[in-house]
């Protein structure tokens, strides 16, 4: 039997209720600049989308996020992203800078390269890049991606910063959907529809999705569905004290380490000394009772579960929390704009 990702039994809190949500030292995550995207790919965690706010991360809250990021974790690696982060070159180019001012190993900048068609404009802005100090850059290829992007200009993309940072400057992820994507026709965006069901099958193991955001609304699922009871066992402890893969996005907040996109535990200002679970009755819940808790809280407000099931304890989660933000909202439930941009 094939289970999905995040069915981890903690018993971290079993005979104990923690009232306080403190983490450790950071030791890997990134930067959100922005939630503004040029694709609206089903299976983006952070709901990125065409119609998402045109707002990005200002200059001064760069060089805060940064400093902090640098006092909280002094070895820890960081990638920017978003979004796409090409979408507005000037605040890219201004965070690779404030990150290199503050000592920062920057392990990739990530882009869906939407531009490769465009290197007149892009190259030079690849130029920069590389002379501020940056080194690599991650490059989506994927058949969500391909929807939006024709595999020829994320070719071109791949190509063009290579040429600029070298063979090896070009972090390809996931590399095995390149064979895939040659298969068709390079010039035409690929529609999911057009897949076969083998295909679908395989794309969760390889491009290692979490069942978050938008996965678990994907038509046709990508997972077995599964009723809420078959992950009430689970809780959410590693996933939200975790700090191998934290975001801060340009809202201030503070994405957990298990890439719980939707939820923010609190401000990057408030992680040294930690907050009170208190006024964060969602978090609260996961912390101390898990999947089955934010369940049974939802219940309480009218909450009926889907009878065709879940892709997994993730997408069960988003579910009662986007119900929970229409019933009653909570301050860790951030930014609101996650919960609105789920289905469109």
């Amino acid at each position: 039997m094939k289970y999905n990702l995040g069915l981890n039994v903690n018993l971290f809190n079993k005979f104990s209720e923690t009232s306080r949500f403190k983490i450790g030292r950071l030791t890997g995550g990134g930067v959100i600049l922005s939630y503004k995207c040029t694709n609206r790919c089903r299976h983006c965690l952070v709901s990125g989308s065409p119609g998402r706010e045109n707002v990005w991360m200002s200059e001064p809250l760069m060089d805060e996020v940064f400093g902090a990021i640098s006092e909280l974790g002094p070895d820890c690696e960081v990638h920017i992203g978003g979004g796409e982060p090409l979408l507005n070159p000037d605040c890219l180019v201004a965070a690779v800078n404030s990150a290199i001012k503050h000592r920062i190993n920057i392990s990739y900048v990530e882009t869906n390269g939407f531009w490769g068609r465009n290197p007149g404009k892009f190259v030079p802005i690849l130029k920069s890049l590389y002379k501020a100090g940056l080194r690599s850059f991650l490059i989506s290829v994927s058949p969500f991606h391909a929807e939006f992007i024709t595999p020829e200009t994320t070719g071109a993309a791949i190509k063009h910063v290579r040429e600029v940072f070298g063979y090896g400057g070009a972090f390809v992820w996931v590399p095995e959907f390149l064979e895939m994507l040659g298969r068709h026709d390079a010039t035409k965006p690929l529609k999911f529809s057009e897949l076969s069901p083998e295909m679908l099958r395989y794309i969760p193991d390889t491009y290692y999705l979490v069942p978050g955001g938008r996965v678990g609304f994907n038509d046709p699922p990508l997972y077995v569905l599964r009723p809420a009871r078959e992950f009430f066992m689970t809780d959410c402890v590693r996933e939200l004290m975790g700090t191998a893969h934290f975001h801060i996005d340009l809202y201030e907040n503070y994405m957990p380490g298990g890439l719980c996109a939707g939820i923010a535990p609190c401000s990057f200002r408030e992680l040294a000394e930690g907050v009170s679970l208190d006024s964060r009755p969602v978090l609260k819940a996961l912390l101390n009772g898990g999947i089955k808790s934010l369940f049974d809280y939802a219940t309480a407000f009218g909450f009926v579960e889907n009878e065709k099931g879940y892709a997994g304890k993730c997408h069960l989660c988003v579910e009662l929390r986007k119900f929970i933000n229409e019933k009653s909202p909570c301050p860790e439930l951030a930014p609101a704009e996650f919960y609105s941009f789920l289905a469109k």
